[in-house]
Formats: C-alpha cells, structure tokens, sequence
C-alpha cells in the first residue's frame, strides 16, 4: 500500500505502508474526510470555560501564566469530581512542579476512562483532567529526556473526537517490532492513545509495569515519520538500561513502537518538512490486498 502525502508548495513524502495496516488505514481515509488533518500542528486542549461568539475559549499554548492558569483549570475539574468520581488524593492548591502527581492523576484518567461512558459527563471530565496533565507536563523539572519526531501527522481537532479511535488490539505485537525493521525514515503510530506509551512512561520516571503503560492497542489516526534514527539512540542508551532495570524488565519485551511503514521518497531536504503546510493525505490501495 501507498500514502503520498502532498504540501502546499508542491512538494510531497510517498510512504511505503505495511500491507498488515488496511483497516488502519480505511479507517484514516474515512475519518480524514471528516475531520481537517495537521501537520505539527499541535493546540491546547484545556477549555478555559469562558464562550465567545458562541465557541469556547481554549488556553493560548503560548501564554505565559499557563502553568498556572491550567492548573487553575485542574482544580476547578478535580472539585467537580468529587460528587462523580472523586480523584481518591488531595491535590495541592497551587501547581507545584510535581511529575509524580501527574502520573498519580494520569493513572486516575485512565482507570476511569476503561470502566466509565464515553458519552458521560464523569468521562469528559476525567479526559479534562488528562489533558491538564499533559499539558502541565511540560513544566515539571525531572523529566528524561526522550524523543520528540519532526513530523507529526494528526487530526487538527483536539480534544479528539472520540469517533476517530480505532481498536489494534489484534495487532498488538507489531508494538514488539520496532528494532526489526531497519527502515532510514520509519513511519509509525504517534502516541496518542488510551494510556501511557513506553517512552512517555520513561520521560516522566513512571513504571512501564503499571496497566496503563502499554503499547499502540489502538489509534486516533495519528502518525509520526522520523526524519533521523534518534529515537533508536533514545532506546540503546544507558539512561533507558537502567530504568529498564530499575522496574525489573528488558528492552525487547516492552512494546516500544508500533511501525506501519517507511518513507520511500522525500521531494525535498526532509528537515525541511516540518515547516511545511499539509494539503493532503492520498491513499492508495491494490484491491488484491484482502
């Protein structure tokens, strides 16, 4: 199967896709003709709660009291709870920079998420308190330094709607696959997910044997193309040896990556890319692929 994507100045990425991901990618054709998709293209999720013309208000990514007018935003959502689904901690009144609170509220968002409505109110508040965290998380001082694509392809709409999600349950040990392909420029899932990815668990000091930390079991139609091996760096360097160690597990039986392709031909220098303009994603699929 074949994905040319195009961009505004004409230039374009042609991607080899796995043969294996012809439900994924029926499901991106489906809902990319519903929904505008983005290029790096990122936006704050947290609703400030404040309407205009009719829409609401989100935080500007760029303010600069946004640690902690988000957090001001977390409070106000964890009070709601309280009468729903209440957090089961106290949480400070004021942020105070604490990653391992964040993993406390993820893990909270998460076990919600599997047992609740997803049309329910109590589920989208739980989902505004995971975007807080996320969000919050760029402040925190302990983080590990992970990895980061130059290219992330994705649906514009954020929060996502909950319509876009596709299950890959059944391919679940695709997540184990990651250092078998040798791919210059792999293409692969991007971690927006149900949960918590293994290198965000890393990122963040958190334990890759908690049930929330799992593989791509499941998509938003998100995808990331990585224009260097540096993330491969990120999984062979010591600092990840160790925390593998620390939490008793090897690298080859964590489920890293989801890969669902390889670059064929960039029209341009690939760095180049992520300044672009997406126009559009163009799917081509043999009909002899069953």
């Amino acid at each position: 199967m074949n994905l040319k994507i195009t961009f505004t100045d004409g230039h374009y990425i042609d991607v080899i896709l796995h043969d294996s991901m012809k439900r994924w990618v029926e499901h991106v054709q489906k809902i990319s003709a519903k929904y505008k998709y983005g290029l790096n293209s990122g936006k704050s999720a947290v609703d400030t709660g404040k309407v205009e013309n009719n829409e609401n208000l989100q935080l500007d990514k760029n303010d600069n009291d946004k640690a902690v007018n988000v957090y001001k935003v977390l409070v106000d959502t964890v009070t709601k709870l309280e009468t729903i689904r209440p957090v089961g901690f106290v949480i400070p009144e004021n942020f105070t920079y604490d990653q391992e609170l964040l993993n406390r509220l993820h893990r909270y968002y998460t076990d919600t998420a599997a047992v609740v409505d997803k049309e329910s109110e109590t589920f989208e508040l739980a989902s505004r308190v995971n975007y807080c965290v996320h969000e919050l998380e760029d402040f925190t001082n302990t983080r590990n330094r992970g990895y980061i694509s130059d290219l992330w392809f994705h649906i514009h709409d954020y929060p996502i709607p909950m319509d876009c999600w596709i299950d890959l349950k059944e391919q679940e040990q695709e997540n184990y696959k990651f250092f078998n392909y040798d791919y210059k420029h792999p293409v692969r899932l991007d971690r927006s997910i149900l949960g918590k990815c293994v290198l965000q668990s890393f990122e963040e000091y958190d334990d890759p044997n908690a049930k929330d930390c799992t593989g791509r079991i499941g998509s938003f139609g998100g995808f990331f193309i990585d224009t260097d091996n540096k993330l491969k760096d990120v999984y062979e360097s010591d600092k990840f040896k160790v925390w593998c160690d620390k939490h008793g597990r090897k690298i080859n039986e964590l489920p890293l990556e989801f890969v669902i392709g390889y670059v064929d031909k960039f029209s341009d220098m690939p760095i180049s890319y992520k300044s672009k303009t997406l126009d559009k994603l163009n799917f081509m699929v043999p009909s002899s692929i069953g």
